[in-house]
């Protein structure tokens, strides 16, 4: 009897999971992508970048009077501002196309940018209108450049220690120096110029530091902040930015609940919708309980005589406004008339709509409507499609700028908020044109290319006839990033 012994076939060794990583980490190396990556310095200057933009310069921070000392940083302030974004820029021309496009691929908030930066040509004020629009350029472009050259996590997790080095700045003026950072030795103001400023700023650091928590990196850092910065907001004695932070934390709780249900965009807009109205009905509703319980007087500190007395001047210059910044700016600007009649001398307009018609008119209240439209319903695809905590970011910033939009100024200005807007409208934008969808676009798809597939069988005739070699089931790639299961023989 003779017996068959089968030779013996060389099973493929099976590589350690150090050695697989190790293997990844040299192709990660050789790689393009590893090689334009921002290198130290270019990191150390972006971290100052982020730095001045939130806190400003040190001669920003001894400001007693913010209507006498309001250029208190000078021309010293535009320079480092200047410099700063020019070497930047520099860095990321290391990818010019992706750069390009970064600038072209939102139209609106192009437009309204440069609206903006030849606003001075109409200007009441040319120099304070040239000086201003060139600085919230600066910040557009840095927005830019932070989304060409990081990821969302890897931006946020910066942010959230830039937050803290603030936060430790602000609490020092106004318990060390309240000569500086604090109003009549009440009101927390810290480094900033008003209460307001310092309000905006801390809610808008607690929002950026839960992403850093969910990070779970520095989360004790990170922690403390979000501590030390709703301290600020308590102590500033703004009922806005106290009003703000509650509503913000309960709409990243309606975000994250409705993220994965058909419901989400309803909820968003409806959500978005009642915050808003919720705000309007603050500032002008003639609710006594209402005012008992935030205590304010009934037209919310003088507001809503203000918007009234605003509709003379905006009348005056309709299409085109008064230029950027133009209109506060002091006893021989425009806004002198209002100050006689508003005796707490209100530095802005107190309503984002009503600032935008004061500077840049009908037409720039028009590209900000559409850009912060278009940019909410991207970031709701956004919310839905991208993993990862920090796929809320976007429409997080965006009900930030809206609630903040209500009774304040708005977010565009030379600062942190204006900059992290344009890298949630950016960054969605971006989004949107890598995976292009529907309100269920995957599905949509997927299902159109099956159909595609029986009727290009059906044309082809009945399938052939199986063999008897075996047949695995392997899952081949399409060009779309889709993938179904096929044989393979």
């Amino acid at each position: 009897m003779t017996i068959a012994v089968r030779a013996p076939v060389d099973e493929p060794h099976a590589e350690h999971p150090r050695e697989t990583l190790a293997h990844a980490r040299a192709q990660w190396r050789q790689s393009p992508a590893y090689r334009a990556r921002p290198r130290l310095v270019e990191q150390t200057i972006g971290m100052l970048a982020l730095l001045f933009l939130t806190a400003g310069l040190p001669t920003e921070w001894f400001v007693v009077n913010y209507l006498t000392d309001v250029n208190a940083g000078g021309p010293l302030v535009i320079v480092v501002f200047m410099a700063f974004t020019g070497t930047l820029l520099t860095f990321s021309m290391k990818r010019p196309k992706a750069m390009f496009y970064l600038v072209v691929c939102e139209l609106a908030l192009m437009g309204f940018s440069l609206l903006i930066l030849f606003s001075p040509l109409w200007s009441v004020d040319f120099g304070t209108s040239l000086r201003r629009a060139i600085a919230l350029s600066l910040t557009t472009a840095l927005g830019l450049y932070f989304v060409s050259r990081y990821s969302l996590e890897q931006l946020l997790g910066r942010m959230s220690l830039v937050f803290v080095v603030t936060t430790v700045f602000n609490l020092v003026w106004v318990y060390a120096l309240p000569t500086y950072g604090r109003v009549d030795g009440g009101d927390f103001t810290g480094i900033t110029t008003n209460r307001n400023a310092l309000g905006s700023q801390a809610v808008l650091a607690c929002l950026v530091m839960v992403f850093g928590f969910k990070a779970r990196r520095h989360r004790f850092l990170t922690g403390l902040g979000f501590v030390g910065s709703a301290w600020l907001v308590i102590g500033t004695e703004s009922k806005t930015s106290l009003m703000s932070l509650l509503l913000l934390g309960v709409l990243l709780i309606v975000f994250t609940t409705f993220r994965s249900r058909r419901q989400l965009f309803g909820a968003v807009i409806v959500s978005e919708i009642t915050a808003g109205l919720f705000g309007i009905l603050i500032a002008t509703a003639n609710l006594a309980f209402i005012t008992d319980l935030l205590g304010r007087d009934i037209t919310l500190t003088g507001r809503t005589i203000l918007w009234k007395n605003l509709i003379a001047p905006i009348a005056e210059r309709p299409i085109l406004g008064h230029g950027w910044d133009a209109f506060w700016g002091g006893w021989n600007s425009p806004a002198h008339e209002i100050w006689i009649e508003n005796n707490w001398l209100p530095p802005t307009a107190h309503n984002a709509a009503l600032e935008y018609l004061l500077s840049i008119g009908i037409v720039g209240l028009t590209f900000w409507l559409v850009m912060m439209g278009r940019g909410l319903w991207r970031s709701i695809h956004y919310l839905r499609d991208r993993p990862g905590f920090a796929g809320l970011f976007p429409v997080a910033m965006l009900s930030y700028a809206f609630l903040y939009s209500v009774t304040e100024a708005g977010v565009v200005h030379r600062g942190i908020d204006w900059m992290l807007l344009v890298v949630a409208l950016v960054e969605t934008k971006r989004f949107m044109d890598r995976n292009r969808s529907t309100l269920d676009g995957h599905r949509v798809l997927f299902q159109k290319r099956q159909l595609l597939s029986r009727k290009l069988a059906a044309r082809s005739g009945p399938p052939p006839a199986p063999s008897d070699s075996p047949t695995i089931g392997v899952v081949q790639p399409m060009t779309d990033g889709m993938s179904v299961a096929g044989p393979y023989r």
